[in-house]
């Protein structure tokens, strides 16, 4: 992990620099194939969905494999962990009590006679992105789904890259959730399918849900024609530890992110460079233990990151800087950083509030905003799949006291179709 100095002079231009490197791959060769993939799609929809099952996933697909028919195919409640279920279903339960106290409520004001309303509705249609392949997550299901059916929506597409063994408990999970609409297309080509559909996939009005760069370019490829959630990059984490704390807690907290992909991102603000050498020194030992050995490494060589300062208590700089993903603070000046984060994606307080109770049980959610991206949005909820209207009643009475005030700003903006339909209306009063 590359150690940089708050007091250096360049100290932050390099860590500009370090973060450079958690930007969305947008290379020109994936914008221009992604382009073509929904070119494609837009012109030959599922007959393009099949050739690309075989190119891009190796499967052979046939017309009607395109909608899985049955999800109990898939699954059989003998052959999965029965305490592991109990754990989707406490997460589910925990995710919608969560969840249900973001419902948004309508309001109305009335002012100078006139009623206004603010109107919450849910979208009608909503597409959900399961990555196959390494990135198999059936909690983020979970994570889109129940906020999803909180908010209402009536329709909920799930598309996922097309497998000859669909991971049987994200089978179990779309089944015990109640989504019965999941087609098998992965890639940009999903993205498109959901976007303009084809004979098999109607289109949907929002995207939702991570994947690769090329699912990521396509997302922002068709967005105005449909909405997305937002465009994911790798995931990321600032732990703010010291002396006090365990070092092989904190090891095992950089780790977790790390071991998502290579480009993850961990990064740990201490006051101590001691103490930043056992963490090291721990990481390395814990590291035995892992499955995924190799891709931690690469990870925190590539993209790990140490901050030694004196003053932890100046870490919300940086970490507003940063505007991580998730951020676990749990050095003795915790509560006062706090007060001054603003952007932050999901933020853990304490040294056993592990990140990962988030990203699986707690209930709140785990899709949040990356690449600095927390310092514009929020992490999914049911607003996400939610959208408002408002409604304005002018009665007689109000119209007379602001008619004028509309004419004198049309005036000023040279709209005299907009003051004509006020005058209009004063002319047939009268």
């Amino acid at each position: 992990m590359k150690v940089l100095n708050y007091s250096s002079i360049n100290f932050w231009n390099e860590l500009d620099n370090h973060l450079s490197l958690r930007e969305v791959d947008t290379s020109s060769k994936i914008d221009d194939n992604v382009k073509s993939i929904i070119a494609d799609i837009k012109k030959y929809g599922d007959e393009k969905i099949i050739q690309y099952a075989k190119e891009f996933d190796n499967i052979t697909l046939k017309r009607e494999d395109i909608k899985l028919q049955d999800l109990k195919k898939f699954y059989s409640l003998d052959n999965l962990n029965t305490n592991t279920l109990d754990s989707f279903r406490l997460a589910i339960k925990n995710v919608k009590k969560f969840h249900e106290k973001q419902f948004p409520q309508d309001y109305e004001v009335e002012n100078m006679n006139a009623k206004l309303k603010s109107i919450w509705k849910p979208i009608d249609s909503v597409g959900i992105y399961i990555p196959g392949g390494n990135a198999e997550y059936p909690s983020s299901l979970i994570m889109s789904v129940v906020p999803a059916q909180i908010a209402g929506v009536n329709r909920i597409v799930c598309v996922t890259p097309p497998s000859n063994n669909i991971n049987p408990y994200i089978a179990f999970l779309l089944d015990e959730l109640g989504v019965n609409e999941v087609y098998q297309v992965g890639g940009a080509q999903a993205i498109a399918a959901l976007t303009f559909g084809t004979k098999i996939i109607r289109p949907v009005n929002k995207i939702f849900g991570p994947g690769n760069a090329y699912v990521a370019t396509a997302k922002k490829q068709v967005f105005g024609k449909v909405g997305i959630d937002l465009v994911a990059g790798p995931s990321e984490i600032v732990v703010v530890a010291d002396e006090t704390n365990n070092p092989e807690w904190v090891a095992s907290d950089l780790m977790a992110q790390a071991e998502h992909d290579e480009n993850a991102q961990s990064i740990l603000i201490t006051n101590s460079k001691f103490f930043a050498d056992q963490v090291l020194e721990k990481i390395q030992n814990l590291l035995k233990i892992v499955s995924k050995k190799q891709i931690i490494n690469e990870s925190l060589n590539k993209n790990g990151l140490i901050v030694i300062m004196d003053d932890l208590l100046l870490s919300y700089k940086l970490i507003n800087e940063i505007a991580p993903e998730h951020l676990h603070l749990q050095s003795l000046e915790k509560e006062k950083i706090l007060k001054k984060i603003n952007n932050a994606g999901g933020i853990f307080l304490g040294s056993y509030s592990t990140e990962a109770f988030g990203d699986y049980i707690v209930g709140t959610n785990h899709i949040l905003p990356t690449s600095g991206a927390s310092k514009f949005s929020s992490g999914l909820g049911v607003i996400d799949f939610m959208k408002k209207s408002s409604l304005v009643e002018i009665n007689q009475l109000s119209f007379d006291s602001l008619s004028k005030h509309v004419e004198n700003i049309s005036d000023v903006e040279n709209l005299d179709a907009h003051k004509l339909s006020v005058t209009i209306r004063q002319t047939k009063k009268n």
